[in-house]
């Protein structure tokens, strides 16, 4: 099988390949397992993590998405199966509207209209987002709750995931799109993105770096480790189509937390590590953001397939520790 990731140096799409190589397969349309013979990584920058891929071939590609040609040169002859992360964020859609529109919807548009001209149909995989609700929500989130999204990252989301839907329909592609949580703990440099400054309330303690948390100790968020999201997006894709019924779309089973007990969590890491301190100061911009998505995200349809949330925060943070930092 070829593979095709988008978005693989991101966070997400790193964690993704490596679990890819350590498995070496996927099911194929007809639900049988199959070597991958060949992996094809594309991002907007260099693919670093995941490189060595033992007996799979690897291709590491870099460009714009925006680019048919650039997107034509990943699928070349064809392509088995299509994993796409690549997107821009919930701030760089809200900043810039045009470029946040022509990567999360016309770039995946084109990709879809590549795909649709091959002899085979490919499994595509698509990572939708807990953006796409918004507005008054029920306290508990499922698949069957209304998409109300309240900023432009989330409305890219339902469009492809009604994009999905409709080209499965058809039988050109046989999508799946999982819509994630809040995924944490991004490695790096601090980053504007929303995910991101949750992150920092516990990445940057375990740098011994100081850190101001925006939000509310009561604020209840559901989470997500990265590695749980590679397995879930896997298992995603060697569903078969009839798990779905009349939706390609679900959402992946989380953790709900409050930003006070990740900071009792983290404290329990103190024995460990010497961490920098937090300081509380509201941002009440992002209060309203955070606020705005839903606070319990849960999959009866994942649930019944094994796709399980992740048992607790510090199984997060010592996913965290293990990938990103040295031992003290």
């Amino acid at each position: 099988m070829r593979v095709l990731i988008t978005g693989a140096a991101g966070f997400i799409g790193s964690h993704l390949v490596s679990a890819l190589l350590a498995r070496g397969q996927l099911s194929d349309a007809s639900g049988k397992p199959q070597g991958i013979s060949g992996l094809i990584l594309a991002d907007t920058a260099p693919i670093v993590r995941g490189a060595a891929g033992g007996n799979i071939p690897i291709r590491a590609e870099t460009g714009d998405f925006c680019n048919p040609e650039f997107l034509r040169r990943l699928v070349g002859s064809g392509v088995d199966s299509v994993f796409h992360l690549a997107s821009t964020l919930t701030i760089d859609a809200e900043e810039n509207f045009a470029r946040g529109l022509q990567v999360n919807v016309h770039g995946l548009m084109q990709l879809l209209e590549i795909c649709r001209a091959q002899a085979r149909p490919p499994r595509f995989v698509f990572s939708s987002s807990i953006a796409s609700f918004g507005g008054p929500l029920p306290k508990t989130v499922d698949d069957t709750v209304a998409q109300t999204p309240q900023t432009s990252y989330g409305t890219h989301k339902a469009i492809v995931e009604l994009l999905l839907n409709d080209y499965s329909r058809h039988g050109f592609i046989d999508a799946r799109a999982l819509r994630l949580p809040f995924v944490l703990i991004r490695p790096g440099a601090p980053t504007p993105a929303v995910s991101d400054r949750v992150a920092a309330i516990v990445r940057e303690p375990l740098l011994g770096r100081d850190v101001v948390c925006p939000l509310a100790p009561e604020t209840r968020i559901p989470v997500a480790s990265a590695r749980r999201v590679a397995t879930a997006v896997l298992a995603t894709h060697d569903l078969p189509a009839a798990s779905f019924g009349h939706t390609r779309a679900m959402n992946l089973p989380s953790l709900t937390v409050s930003i006070g007990d990740m900071v009792e969590a983290l404290q329990r890491f103190g024995q460990m590590r010497r961490l920098g301190r937090i300081a509380w100061e509201p941002d009440p911009d992002l209060q309203a953001v955070v606020d705005g998505w839903p606070s319990q995200f849960v999959s009866a349809r994942a649930s019944s397939n094994g796709i399980r949330a992740d048992a607790n925060f510090d199984e997060i943070i010592r996913a965290f520790v293990e990938d990103y930092l040295p031992a003290q």
